[in-house]
């Protein structure tokens, strides 16, 4: 697998502030991912206090705003510095922190959000990443990932069954949804707050 911070140098330098300079295919496919995000998380996000991993230029944040879906907190992290910039300049009364999810301190939130943030990541660090979001969200996390048994250099696919059993394994149950794009597929996980 390619480094993360390399792969998003390039995609951001050839196609700058756009979906695409995140390596959407397209917005559509970047608003189809923020919409099915948002139906799973439905009532808790005025509520609860989010932690968006891999937040890009923030365009999560933003997507809610437009929607006056404002979380009780929201706090964006992305590794790569730029994209912290970029976030800060669009929306500056939100927190923004540039972290690697990967190996860095993470604070406590509700929820955990990952929106394409697992695409190009290697299988191990796949686990990790969603094994840190798991440790610091209270209420659970919400995520996407690309669905398939593909072989690429590129990206990372897993299967729903990959997903279902790494989850059930740890004692949560999966909501899955797939159909809105191909070869993709969002999850939530709550955690049994009782």
């Amino acid at each position: 697998m390619i480094k993360n911070k390399t792969f998003y140098a390039k995609t951001f330098k050839k196609y700058g502030r756009t979906p695409q300079g995140l390596s959407w295919s397209s917005p559509k496919t970047q608003e189809i991912r923020f919409l099915v995000i948002t139906e799973l998380l439905a009532d808790e996000i005025k509520k609860s206090s989010i932690v968006d991993a891999g937040c890009g230029f923030g365009d999560l944040y933003g997507f809610w705003l437009e929607r006056d879906l404002i979380p009780k907190s929201y706090i964006g992290i992305d590794s790569f510095e730029e994209f912290i910039k970029i976030a800060q300049k669009s929306f500056s009364k939100t927190a923004f922190l540039q972290r690697d999810i990967l190996k860095d301190e993470l604070p406590l939130a509700h929820w955990y959000v990952a929106s394409g943030s697992l695409n190009i990541l290697s299988s191990f660090e796949t686990w990790l990443f969603l094994e840190k979001m798991l440790v610091h969200a209270t209420k659970g996390i919400v995520f996407n990932f690309l669905c398939g048994v593909k072989q690429s250099e590129t990206f990372n696919y897993k299967t729903k069954q990959e997903m279902e059993s790494f989850f059930v394994e740890k004692g949560f149950t999966c909501k899955m949804i797939d159909g809105y794009l191909e070869n993709d597929m969002s999850v939530m996980i709550k955690k049994d707050i009782t």
